[in-house]
């Protein structure tokens, strides 16, 4: 029988074992929240270390911002941690088109809670989703 050690060479647990379930963050939100692409737009012209606070449809952002870089050319991300969230971390990217509009991905995550808020874009509205953590990929 062949067994699967971890980096610290403990045997790793099987495969069938369940994941641990956390708290959620965001189930007093509703699962969709709509709103226009103008305050995400707002939200680059912030300064990095400058405090923010922000509407986003009936998502209220209040925070302090972490880090803005660029990533590449025509793509620019985000970084602002939560403070009405349990300091939940807020990734938003800005993508330039090659026609020179913009569009957005994100999302907000707490690794200490079992959901996370998805950005989507839905025929030109921008919607956060709310899932459990374990459905998103968390680098």
């Amino acid at each position: 029988m062949l067994m699967a050690f971890n980096a610290d060479c403990q045997p790793a647990p099987p495969l069938n074992q369940h994941p641990v379930e956390k708290a959620l963050l965001f189930n007093q939100l509703p699962e969709k929240i709509s709103f226009p692409a103008a305050p995400l737009q707002d939200i680059f012209l912030a300064a990095v270390n400058n405090n923010i606070s922000l509407s986003l449809g009936k998502l209220k952002i209040e925070g302090i911002v972490l880090a803005k870089c660029a990533v590449t050319p025509d793509q620019l991300s985000i970084n602002i941690r939560c403070s009405n969230y349990q300091n939940a971390l807020l990734n938003i990217s800005r993508i330039t088109q090659t026609d020179g509009s913009f569009s957005y991905i994100g999302r907000m995550v707490s690794f200490h809670h079992g959901d996370v808020l998805l950005l989507w874009e839905e025929d030109g509205q921008y919607a956060f989703i709310r899932q459990k953590r374990l459905l998103s990929m968390v680098e």
